[in-house]
Order: structure tokens, then C-alpha cells, then sequence
């Protein structure tokens, strides 16, 4: 119960801040669960308007043969121009459960992260960025794997006829001994309303493992996104199944 008790308490909180002030936007953003714009882990290939400040909250909760590990990144998000986007998620709640009652909970990693937009969608050619992700390791082992981590990607994004197609390829500089590797995400956003958007995503990420996951996103008005996803893994490297929860708040 306590797993769920930290996340319903920044559900009410974020909901609690939309209530109580406005957004100069039609419509909210959309974070993933570390921050920058897009789906659950996808980001898109352009970056939010200059000047737009995001809030949030999310939930990760992983589970198989071994235990379940709970993530609750808080997110922070800034427009800095017209083509830098910034985001800072820190896990204020972070849990490792061996099952029978045994776990690790504490705070989690502090993860940054910078993107650059190349180019605007046209005719010819999708959005696209760059960008730089870092882990800074701020818990011990098994919450943390106490080494820094280092990564470069790219971003594609491209409109068809409403629905949104996302390509991410990063290449993760580990720290310590672990093997430097190539991931990616592919992810799919459905237009359902002007308010609900369904997505699609199939990722191969140093967090989840190999993954595929279905999740629905609604606007609460024009301050509030709120979203929810299941996802189950796809070989014996991924965990069985994963729950996604977030809120992303726009000023």
C-alpha cells in the first residue's frame, strides 16, 4: 500500500496546482515518465514552446520472477527557445521488492537531459532532434546502480493525418564495467477526441528491458494531462509486465 499511497499523494498535489492556477496553452503538454515531451518513454521530434514550464509526476512499477521494482520520478520541464527544450526527473520515491516481505526503498537516481531541434516537419522530411541524457547516481545499490551514465540520441517525428509516429535511437554510455549499447524506442499516438489520445510503444530501454506497451493519455482541461499504460516484456531480459502512471501540470 505504501507504493500506492506516495503516487496518489502527487496525483492529488499536481491536481490540487491545476485547480488552483491557468494555462496560456489550448492544451497541456505531454511528458513522458522522465520528463521531456512525447509518450510514456518516447520523446518527439520537436520541443516545447519557449518560455512553457511542465511539472509532473509519474509511476513505474516493474514486476517478474525476481520481484517488482516501484519508480516515482518528479519532473520538471522548460522551454528554454524555440528549439531547446530541458528536463531534470528525480526519483523521490524508489522501492526494490525480493518478495516476502524483503525490500530496499529509499530515493532514486537524478536523471538531466537536453534536446535540440534540427528541423521542423515538411513535406519532405519528418521533425527531428538531438539530445544528451545523464544519470547522476544519488542512492546506493540495489536502488542505484552508483555509477554515472551518459547518452546521446535521436529524435524523429512525423503527422499522419493526426496520428503521431516516434522513432528514439540512443547510444547508452554506461558506467563502471557495464557494455556500451545502442536502444530504442518506436511509439505510435492515436487521436481518439480533442482530449484522448491512445499510444503505442515497443522499446528496447536500459530501465524496462524489451517491452511493449499500450496506454490512453486524457487533457483535463488546459492545464492537466493525465495518462496511464500497461506494458509486458518480450524475451527472458524484460521484466513480465509494467504498470505506467503520470501527470504532467503546464504553466
Amino acid at each position: 500500500m505504501g507504493k500506492v499511497r506516495v503516487y496518489l499523494c502527487i496525483s492529488v498535489m499536481v491536481a490540487v496546482l491545476a485547480v488552483g492556477a491557468g494555462s496560456a496553452m489550448a492544451a497541456p503538454l505531454k511528458t513522458n515518465l522522465f520528463g521531456l515531451d512525447g509518450l510514456f518513454m518516447a520523446t518527439g521530434g520537436t520541443v516545447i514552446p519557449a518560455g512553457t514550464l511542465a511539472v509532473g509526476g509519474s509511476a513505474l512499477i516493474l514486476s517478474d520472477d525476481n520481484g517488482d521494482i516501484t519508480s516515482v520520478p518528479v519532473t520538471v520541464t522548460y522551454g528554454v527557445s524555440a528549439k531547446v527544450e530541458i528536463a531534470a526527473a528525480f526519483e523521490m520515491y524508489k522501492s526494490v521488492d525480493y518478495g516476502g516481505g524483503n525490500d530496499d526503498t529509499g530515493t532514486g537516481d537524478l536523471y538531466l537531459a537536453a534536446k535540440y531541434a534540427l528541423q521542423e516537419e515538411n513535406a519532405d522530411y519528418p521533425a527531428t532532434a538531438v539530445g544528451l541524457r545523464l544519470k547522476l547516481p544519488m542512492a546506493n545499490d540495489p536502488l542505484s546502480s552508483e555509477e554515472s551514465d551518459v547518452a546521446i540520441f535521436g529524435a524523429a517525428e512525423l503527422d499522419m493525418k493526426g496520428v503521431r509516429g516516434i522513432l528514439n535511437v540512443e547510444y547508452l554510455m554506461p558506467g563502471g564495467n557495464a557494455e556500451n549499447r545502442v536502444i530504442y524506442v518506436v511509439g505510435v499516438g492515436i487521436p481518439y477526441s480533442d482530449s484522448t489520445e491512445f499510444t503505442l510503444e515497443i522499446m528496447d530501454q536500459d530501465l524496462v528491458g524489451d517491452l511493449f506497451a499500450a496506454g490512453a493519455t486524457f487533457d483535463m482541461g488546459t492545464s492537466l494531462n493525465f495518462g496511464v499504460a500497461v506494458g509486458f516484456g518480450l524475451n527472458d531480459f524484460s521484466a513480465d509486465s509494467a504498470v505506467m502512471g503520470k501527470l504532467t501540470f503546464t504553466f
